[in-house]
Parts: C-alpha cells; sequence; structure tokens
C-alpha cells in the first residue's frame, strides 16, 4: 500500500488535546508514519494527497459500550430475542458493526450477546469475512438465575458454579468479563437492588483476573456499585445510584470510592435522550426526562470527583441505534465535559481503559490508521461527528463521501 498524505484543516488527536490547525498526517500502509506540517507533508514523493478541506481529521471513535445482537429500535428485548436463531443474531451484529463503521466508529466494545455469537463476529471480522468496526467482546455475561440478560446464557449461582462461569467465558476467547451486578431492563429481574454479593463478585473477579482478564459490572443500583468496588472490578458499567424505590440514591461516600478506586465508568447516557426525543408526550417520557436530568447531575459530580467516563451509547438497547454516537458525547458535554474531552472519552481514554492503546484509538506515529473526517471542527460543536465524510481503517479507506 502506498503513502498517504491526508490534508485536513484541523486535526484532533484523540489525547485530550484541542483542535490544531496547519497539521497533516501521513500514513504508509495500515500504519500512521508521522503528523507534520503541511509543508513537510507536501515534501513527501509520490505519496497519494487526500485533500480534506473544511474538515477535521480525528481518530475513528470507539463506541465502549453496545449490544451487537440487538436491534436498538425499541423492539421490546423479551420476546424478542427467545425468537431470535444464533444464526439470526449474527447477521444482526454484523449489519452493527457495519452500520457503526460507516458512522465513523471504528472499534465498539460489545458488553454483552448471547453465547459464542459476538466471539464469532470478532473472529470473522478479524479475518476480513464481514466489513466493519473491530469488535471487543465479553461474549455471554454472568447473571444470576432469572437475572438481567439470562437470555445469553451465562446464569450462575454460588462460588463453584460463578468460579466455572467465569472460566468458561473466558476460555470461550472473551476478551473481558462482564458481570450483572445488578438488574435490569429484562423483564423479571430487578434493577434496583444488587444481584450478586461483594463475596460472590469477589469469586468472579480473582478468577477472571487469575486468567489474565479484566471485569466489568453492570451497576444500576447504588448498592451494587458499592459490591463491585469491594470486589476490586476494574471498570463500571451505567453507574446509575438507584435506590430501591426506583428514585435517584446518590451516595457521596460510594461516589469517593469509586473516584479512590481509578475505575472508569461508561454511564451509557444516550439511553435516556433517545427515549426522550422517542417516546410522546406522557408518564412514560417524564420518567426518562427525570432520569435524565438526574443522570446529568451525578455523572457531573463524578466528573468533579475525578472519575475516568468514558463514552458508550449502550447501542441496541431499547432506542438507541448504532450511527448516533454523537449523542453520547453530547451527553458527556451536558455532563460539564468539554467537547474535546468528551472525543477523548470516545478514543485515547476508551482504548486505554481496555488496554489497546499502544494499537489505535489516537493520532501519533506507529498506530493503526484508524481515522475519521467530518465536515467543522467537532471540538467546537460536538454535532459535527454525525457529518461523517471518510472513515479510514487500517490505513484503508473503507468508506467516503468526499
Amino acid at each position: 500500500m502506498a503513502r498517504t498524505v491526508l490534508q485536513p484543516q484541523w486535526l484532533i488527536d484523540g489525547a485530550g488535546t484541542e483542535a490544531q490547525e496547519g497539521l497533516s498526517v501521513i500514513l504508509d500502509g495500515d500504519r500512521i508514519e508521522a503528523v507534520a506540517t503541511r509543508e513537510e507533508a507536501n515534501a513527501v514523493e509520490g505519496a497519494r494527497v487526500i485533500e480534506l478541506p473544511g474538515m477535521t481529521l480525528l481518530p475513528g471513535l470507539i463506541n465502549n459500550h453496545v449490544h451487537l445482537v440487538l436491534p436498538g429500535d425499541n423492539t421490546p428485548f423479551v420476546p424478542w430475542i427467545d425468537l431470535q436463531s444464533d444464526a439470526t443474531l449474527a447477521l444482526v451484529a454484523a449489519h452493527n458493526i457495519d452500520t457503526s463503521l460507516r458512522a465513523g466508529v471504528t472499534t465498539v466494545r460489545d458488553c454483552g450477546g448471547r453465547k459464542r455469537v459476538t466471539l464469532d463476529l470478532r473472529t470473522a471480522q478479524r479475518e476480513g469475512l464481514t466489513a466493519g468496526a473491530r469488535v471487543v467482546a465479553c461474549g455471554r455475561t454472568i447473571t444470576i438465575t432469572g437475572g438481567h440478560t439470562r437470555h445469553f446464557g451465562g446464569e450462575a449461582d454460588g462460588a463453584d458454579a460463578l468460579r466455572r462461569m467465569t472460566r468458561q467465558v473466558v476460555s470461550e476467547g472473551a476478551d473481558f468479563v462482564k458481570v450483572m451486578a445488578a438488574g435490569g431492563g429484562t423483564p423479571g429481574s430487578i434493577s434496583q437492588r444488587p444481584s450478586f454479593s461483594a463475596e460472590e463478585l469477589t469469586v468472579i473477579v480473582e478468577t477472571a483476573h487469575a486468567l489474565g482478564k479484566t471485569v466489568t459490572a453492570h451497576c444500576i443500583a447504588t448498592a451494587s456499585i458499592a459490591n463491585a468496588l469491594a470486589a476490586g472490578v476494574d471498570h463500571i458499567e451505567h453507574a446509575s445510584f438507584m435506590g430501591t424505590d426506583l428514585e435517584p440514591d446518590f451516595d457521596q461516600r460510594v461516589a469517593e470510592d469509586l473516584a479512590a478506586a481509578g475505575a472508569p465508568v461508561t454511564p451509557t447516557l444516550q439511553v435516556a435522550r433517545d427515549l426522550v426525543d422517542l417516546l410522546p408526550e406522557g408518564p412514560d417520557r417524564d420518567l426518562w426526562r427525570g432520569r435524565q436530568e438526574s443522570q446529568h447531575r451525578i455523572i457531573g459530580t463524578l466528573r468533579e470527583l475525578g472519575v475516568p467516563l468514558l463514552a458508550g451509547s449502550d447501542a441496541g438497547w431499547r432506542a438507541t441505534a448504532f450511527d448516533t454516537l454523537w449523542k453520547e458525547l453530547d451527553e458527556l458535554a451536558a455532563c460539564g465535559l468539554s467537547p474535546v474531552e468528551a472525543i477523548h472519552a470516545a478514543t485515547g481514554a476508551a482504548v486505554a481503559a481496555h488496554g489497546a492503546g499502544d494499537h489505535y484509538g489516537t493520532v501519533r506515529p506507529g498506530l493503526l490508521a484508524d481515522l475519521v473526517a467530518v465536515d467543522g471542527n467537532p471540538g467546537a460543536d460536538l454535532s459535527k461527528l454525525a457529518e461523517v465524510r471518510a472513515v479510514f481503517q487500517g490505513g484503508e479507506l473503507v468508506h467516503a463521501t468526499l
């Protein structure tokens, strides 16, 4: 593959730096060779030059929380999931990684699918059998009998069963282990109460760590966050701080413990926003609007305490689609992050959290050339991330409207 010079108006490097002008990016094969001034880039002989006037070049976005086997069109999870074969779910997932890639998302972190479906899709994508965003996946989620996402095949109770299930998930090839520390949107589960005790979660964490895998915990209930921290989980999903009465129950001490632990949180704020946008005026919409507003306050406080925040939309779940990650970044901005901080949460910060920071996620020499060009400057207006003009994956132009 010949060397390529990309000439944007602005460059955002994904490391938290503000948008810069006058810089070009030189690609050599599938890697970033250099970030150079325009004059230096113009001196490169024999390179293909792609002009990106009025555009910003930035790392390919990382959606840090998705469910690839789900449609994201507000179809009820149950009974829909029970009516699908594994083959159908694989086709849904393949469609969703293609949709993600065309929207500038070059990597997705799948936080739960049925059995091995997303793990097999990950292998197919790596081998070039299907086009789409790179997949990082946990496979099946670990949950209590009758718990949230029990349909994915990961029910286990008691120390011995939890140890076996954790080993099974790892043996199937999971990149990380996901545990449902509280209930969630699955009918019959109880989102406002913890599912596993701290001692049970500790069994999962110790088993996974012994096998070289990190653990993330789905935490809706406030008590589930405390249990997860006591067990030493590596990441927290949602951190909704819900009380037993289904109302917000922000606990300052738990929040401070979360900050002290340094565990990154992926708050998945877009779910509430999408439902507020979709539902007609009435009690249901008011419920989700209230949750959206309380999440802004809670996540804003976590940010002030220094909790690392990552961008993941929960795409696939409820009404959240795979081509609208910019809305999650906009929600993070509503919690107090600057646009560039929000972009960092979907690039350099996200990839560092799952241990691939030396491979992709920022614009620096030696890394994979996963890049996206958008109209305008998203460092000033995050909605510009919706105006994708070109997507590069491993140095190859895989989607363009130039």
